[in-house]
């Protein structure tokens, strides 16, 4: 790798930039580490700041820099327990990724927006990301929780089907809206298209949310 000189803002909570590098592709490789001192102990829930060393090396795509393919490489933080008898060490976990995730949070969303209309093959090609991974964004976002306080008020909403594998009969909904700024945001993923499963999300929206209009859903 050929080192870079640029450093840039990721807009991700809690770390900081330690180099930044070309690869033989030209992708942009950023190397990244945890400011947070601690975690929460995987056996009695206390949080403990022992530093235990670090685990193995993380790559993850992240979204673009300079229209390049862009990945974050990172080593987890151990932390270990003296509170528990066998004093256990735990793992950090950070907000920004999901354990297993080849992709970031944030790298998540862009590739589910383009599947409004459209379906994970095409996705998968159109964005040059293999089609598993496209559906493993899409089955992650199924069991998220909607953070409400992160919307003041919600526009016309969006219910998309979209098929889980190819050749079968098995649909998931992509719930979206479309913000007063005309943004469109995912707001969840719905395991299925069902009728009592659509209905039972819509009542989670809490009623600040509600239009004055009833408006339409597309």
């Amino acid at each position: 790798m050929s080192q870079a000189l640029v450093t840039v803002p990721l807009d991700i909570p809690d770390v900081r930039i330690l180099r930044t590098e070309m690869n033989e592709n030209d992708d942009l490789i950023i190397t990244i580490e945890s400011t947070k001192h601690g975690a929460s102990c995987r056996c009695c829930g206390r949080w403990v700041k022992k530093f235990h060393g670090h685990a193995d090396w993380v790559t993850v795509r992240h979204l673009p820099v300079f229209g390049r393919p862009t990945y974050l490489r990172y080593r987890p933080k151990r932390y270990q327990c003296q509170a528990c008898a066998d004093r256990p060490t735990t793992t950090e976990r950070v907000a920004w990724h999901e354990a297993n995730s080849p992709h970031t949070v944030a790298y998540d969303t862009p590739l589910l927006l383009p599947l409004v209309n459209s379906t994970v093959e095409d996705v998968s090609r159109k964005e040059h990301v293999a089609y598993d991974r496209v559906l493993g964004a899409l089955e992650r976002r199924i069991s998220a929780q909607v953070d409400w306080s992160a919307y003041r008020a919600l526009g016309r909403l969006g219910l998309d089907e979209i098929a889980l594998k190819k050749g079968h009969r098995d649909f998931v909904v992509i719930v979206t809206a479309r913000l007063a700024d005309g943004r469109r945001v995912i707001l969840s993923v719905l395991p299925d298209r069902k009728k009592d499963t659509v209905v039972k999300f819509l009542r989670t929206i809490p009623a600040a949310l509600h239009r004055h209009d009833p408006g339409r859903v597309l």
